[in-house]
Formats: structure tokens, C-alpha cells, sequence
């Protein structure tokens, strides 16, 4: 199984609203579960690898043997810490690439000083050529963007901050 197969399984459970999908093969098992929100910032049903896809000598990794989650930390765009003692983070659910609008030349989903509702989508990230729109998860106001349009993020990475 290569990744072109696992991203269309996770589009297939995304579009079809399941949550766990475990798949069996005499050399090969693949089981994906959708997880709830983590963080800050992170979409509802946001895929998750908890088992290897291929058994030729690879090691079993179990969600227990993942390492926990970075701790919640304010950080900016190059990822030093800073504090915002006025602002709520959104981060990256994902590693990717941060684009502030739907298509090239449209206009950005939010600017500076805009007022936001919690649902409303901030941003997309492109991750394994998906377009995950993240959203607000809180009422206020964009106070600052911290990745520049078309800029790789990394997962957690701050990515605007609300008041």
C-alpha cells in the first residue's frame, strides 16, 4: 500500500463520517482512527495513523508508544517563544503548507483586526495534497498572522493570535 492509497482512505472515511478503519492483509495492516480535537486549533475528525502500513521488518508502533503531545506553548512563526498575555493561539493540527485563501488570487479568509466567529475557517493547510480548512475556536478578533501565505508549517506551529 503506498501513501496515494492511504490518502484516499482517509478522504473516503472523511466523506463518509467514519471514525476507525482497520485493514488486513497477510503482508500488509493499516488501521486509521479519526480523532476528536487535541488543541487549540485543530479540526474535528483529523485522521490518525496508529499502526504501521507495511510488516516487512518494520517495527509495531501503538498509540501508547507515540511520545506525548509538545506541551501548549506560545510561539511565533520562526518558533521561539514569545508571550501573548492578551492573544489565544491557533496552531497547526497538521504539518503542511499555510495558505491564508481558497485559490490563488482570492481574497484571504481573514486579515489583521478582523472580527471572527468560533466555526469560522482562519486559513487552509495543505497536508498530503488535502485542504484541511482550519477554523476559530473562540469569538474575537485576529490581532496577528504569524506564517506568511504559501510557508511551510510544522505541526503546533502558531499560526494567528485572537483576542
Amino acid at each position: 500500500m503506498d501513501f496515494k492509497n492511504v490518502e484516499q482512505l482517509m478522504e473516503l472515511m472523511r466523506k463518509q463520517g467514519f471514525n476507525h478503519v482497520k485493514i488486513e492483509s497477510k503482508d500488509q495492516k493499516i488501521e486509521v482512527t479519526m480523532q476528536a480535537p487535541m488543541s487549540a486549533g485543530v479540526m474535528p475528525s483529523m485522521p490518525m495513523m496508529t499502526a504501521p502500513m507495511m510488516a516487512h521488518g518494520m517495527p509495531q508502533v501503538s498509540p501508547s508508544a507515540a511520545p506525548p503531545p509538545p506541551a501548549a506553548k506560545s510561539e511565533t512563526a520562526s518558533g521561539t517563544a514569545k508571550g501573548f498575555a492578551n492573544g489565544h493561539i491557533v496552531k497547526s493540527p497538521f504539518v503542511g503548507t499555510f495558505y491564508r485563501s481558497s485559490s490563488p488570487g482570492s481574497d484571504p479568509f481573514v486579515d489583521i483586526g478582523a472580527r471572527v466567529k468560533k466555526g469560522q475557517t482562519l486559513c487552509i493547510v495543505e497536508a498530503m495534497k488535502l485542504m484541511n480548512e482550519i477554523e476559530a475556536d473562540r469569538d474575537g478578533v485576529i490581532r496577528e498572522i504569524l506564517i506568511e501565505n504559501g510557508q511551510p508549517v510544522e505541526f503546533e506551529q502558531a499560526l494567528f493570535v485572537i483576542e
